[in-house]
């Protein structure tokens, strides 16, 4: 992975281009991040994404945790995982375990073995093993790891917590990222 800065503001911002070994685009920073629902945009057909101005329709956020119901990870895998299974071999997949509606942490539930969602499938808890099979199966360019989110007014002992479990889940995501040797 590598990110090249072209331009800095005076406030500090950048803008750059990311080059991810498994994506078949550059992808320009800052970028548009399109909100899915199973990997397909809400409200925009699969055959009118190609409409849409290229290369900044190009980048699709999913939850893994929206493939809890349906389709089992096994087929997924088999089928070669969701750029094949979606039909979009031209787009890049970022896979993030939260959403703001349908998979929302909730950090009353969330202990040391892993996090907790609430999702359309009920209250979930996910270990880190369980969340790098369902990024192994769906092999997505970007993943993001499983963190312990707690809100706002948490006190300062469990915002301490929050960020060892997330270190911890981090490095327990990535030994399994290297034992299925998957692009990070």
């Amino acid at each position: 992975m590598k990110f090249a800065v072209k331009a800095w503001s005076n406030g500090k911002a950048r803008s750059g281009i990311l080059q991810l070994g498994s994506c078949p685009h550059n992808i320009e920073t800052p970028a548009l991040l399109l909100t899915t629902r199973k990997g397909l945009p809400v409200y925009i057909p699969p055959d009118h994404l190609s409409s849409l101005p290229s290369p900044d329709s190009n980048l699709l956020h999913f939850s893994p945790l929206h493939f809890l119901e349906g389709i089992s990870l096994k087929a997924i895998s088999n089928i070669g995982g969701l750029h094949p299974l979606l039909g979009l071999h031209d787009h890049i997949m970022v896979a993030v375990p939260r959403d703001s509606i349908i998979s929302i942490p909730d950090h009353d539930s969330t202990n040391r073995i892993g996090a907790s969602f609430e999702t359309p499938c009920g209250r979930m808890l996910i270990k880190p093993a369980d969340y790098m099979e369902m990024i192994s199966s769906m092999r997505p360019n970007l993943w993001a790891t499983l963190a312990d989110e707690v809100p706002a007014w948490a006190s300062e002992k469990r915002n301490k917590a929050s960020v060892e479990r997330t270190l911890k889940w981090l490095d327990e995501c990535i030994t399994s990222n290297s034992h299925a040797e998957m692009p990070i």
